[in-house]
């Protein structure tokens, strides 16, 4: 069996197949190597955009903590609806 199977290989066909099926995997294997760096890289940028949220978060946190009562009633009130 495995005669065989080398036997085509070295046929007109069989090496045509196998050139074919070298470059169709490398080019697989290089848009599969473009795509997950891509994905990598968007990670990152998330991962980023995360941590600056955080770190704004927690700076308005202090600002508000450090605020009186009655500033921090005020700044909410321009925040609720007084329908009526």
């Amino acid at each position: 069996m495995l005669t065989a199977i080398l036997t085509w290989f070295t046929t007109t066909v069989g090496k045509t197949v196998a050139k074919w099926g070298v470059i169709l995997s490398t080019a697989a294997a290089i848009y599969w190597r473009i795509y997950e760096s891509g994905r990598s890289a968007e990670k990152d940028a998330e991962a980023q955009r995360d941590a600056e949220t955080v770190t704004r978060r927690k700076s308005i946190d202090e600002a508000v903590d450090r605020m009186p009562d009655s500033d921090v009633r005020d700044q909410l009130a321009r925040w609720v609806r007084h329908d009526g």
